[in-house]
């Protein structure tokens, strides 16, 4: 493999870890690459997977289906022959990203901690988590349908395993950690029966372990996409959508406007029973998960990012436009939300429904998921990241959903393109040292850090990560009890 030397770093980028999932592999489980003999270029990262444009309509172009690749970033000089390995599993809803994104490049993670940062794709949207009984039939030996992206990153984490130790990394001491859907995506391999054994800490940054897709609901949106698509009539329905270009399947479904809780078509992973034997939150609580060291955290103003790229659809105007959307968060509880979240209180009705938006979606599901481990015997760390840039490509959003991604890997981003000011490097400098001695040892504690206060649900304590960095307890308590009691009465 040939890499390139970026500063003090060794840089592979685009190393395929699985054969490209295209024609009678696609929807298939990931298979090998085919081998090579000569010495591999690896000095440009892979194609995105693909997608969907995110803020205009279309297919992205510069995204395809041969895009199982990933990234690795190794020190120079490393301080140990075997190092902690820290392997990113990017967001998007499922459905957009890739770990081509500058927000992604690993090298001042590795540069900084001493540690091997591997960073990968996974097939998204219809592409992904096509869900389909004929597709759940095709092989007696793995009834599964609707979660190849996830067993792309199983895929992944398997070559890892095996050839880590080539980038100067410890396949013994691996760290899964993710964002959003790569944050979920970690909680659904703490869960996942053939995930068990690939790694051994975990990182989850607002990803809600509640969120899956049931297999009856998945699979009447894939009928609809073969609907769409023209195959219901065909001789053979998988023939016939394996015969589909890309960007005609990624464009079968239109989005809906609002993206989380919106109408329009989700690709979520799907409780298909090989992968997902229940839904993740579920399997947390009954301790049925794989135990390892996990921090989990949320940020400040989750729900900021969403509704501000919904734009006027998701206008707040008054009281009753809150209670509608409040009850399309909670069915039948929208009055009770609302009079939990005065708009006196936050400003406006707007600002109030953007709050609840962001409790119910991520801060108080995270909680939910740290009692779960923690219960279950993990040592837990929670989180909450309160800081908030200066400015951002869409404005003042607070501590954005994704907004602590900036100071875990010390980028600039498409978000917030301004390099990191002195005072956020040293908050930077902080994440990067806790995720690192967690992925080391298991504890994000030690050298003079500020104490991170291992959770537990009657301490209920948890570290706020900002300019200064503190400790609290009772993280929205109130609030999060009534969303819980919701979630538990939900069917």
């Amino acid at each position: 493999m040939e890499g390139a030397v970026v500063g003090a770093t060794r840089t592979f980028l685009g190393i395929p870890y699985a054969a490209p999932p295209v024609g009678e592999l696609r929807w298939k489980s990931p298979a090998p690459h085919e081998p090579w003999t000569e010495p591999r270029k690896a000095l440009e990262v892979g194609v995105p997977c693909a997608q969907l444009n995110l803020l205009t309509p279309g297919f992205n172009e510069s995204s395809g289906e041969d895009c199982l690749t990933l990234n690795v970033w190794t020190p120079e000089r490393p301080a140990s022959s075997s190092l902690p390995v820290l392997v990113w599993i990017h967001g998007g809803g499922f459905e957009m990203g890739s770990s081509a994104e500058a927000d992604y490049d690993g090298r001042r993670l590795s540069e900084t901690t001493d540690s091997v940062v591997v960073t990968l794709n996974y097939r998204l949207g219809p592409l992904g988590f096509l869900a389909l009984p004929e597709l759940k039939s095709e092989d007696p030996d793995h009834p599964s349908t609707g979660a190849y992206g996830l067993e792309d990153q199983r895929a992944a984490l398997e070559w890892i395993k095996a050839n880590i130790d080539a980038f100067g990394g410890d396949p013994g001491k691996v760290t899964l950690f993710g964002e959003s859907a790569g944050g979920i995506s970690v909680c659904m391999h703490l869960v996942s029966p053939p995930s068990k054994g690939l790694f051994q800490r975990a990182i989850i940054e607002s990803g809600p372990c509640d969120s899956a897709a049931d297999e009856a609901t998945a699979t009447a949106q894939g009928q609809e996409l073969v609907e769409a698509l023209g195959c219901a009539d065909a001789p053979s329905v998988l023939e016939c959508l394996r015969d589909k270009p890309a960007e005609e399947v990624m464009s079968a479904l239109p989005p809906g406007e609002a993206f989380l809780v919106g109408a329009g078509p989700t690709w979520f992973p799907v409780i298909d029973g090989w992968n997902l034997p229940d839904l993740p939150g579920k399997l947390l609580e009954a301790g049925s998960f794989e135990k390892m060291p996990t921090i989990i955290g949320s940020n400040g103003d989750e729900g900021s990012l969403f509704v501000t790229l919904w734009g006027e659809s998701a206008t707040i105007a008054d009281e009753a436009d809150f209670v509608t959307f409040a009850d399309s968060l909670a069915p039948g509880h929208g009055e009770e939300v609302v009079a939990n979240y005065p708009s006196d209180t936050y400003g406006s009705a707007q600002a109030a429904a953007t709050a609840a938006l962001g409790d119910s979606m991520f801060v108080c599901p995270t909680r939910r998921a740290a009692r779960a481990i923690a219960s279950g015997g993990a040592a837990t760390y929670l989180y909450h990241f309160t800081h908030a840039p200066e400015s951002s490509l869409l404005g003042e959003l607070g501590a954005f959903h994704s907004a602590e991604i900036r100071y875990v890997f010390g980028n600039p981003g498409l978000l917030v393109s301004e390099p990191l000011t002195e005072d956020e490097l040293e908050l930077s400098q902080a994440l990067m040292g806790y995720w690192s001695r967690h992925a080391e040892t298991g504890d994000p504690n030690g050298e003079d850090a500020a104490e991170w206060p291992r959770y537990d649900a009657e301490t209920d304590e948890n570290i706020v990560l900002d300019m200064t960095i503190s400790q609290e307890a009772g993280l929205k308590k109130d609030l999060c009890d009534m969303w819980d009691s919701f979630a538990a009465a939900a069917p």
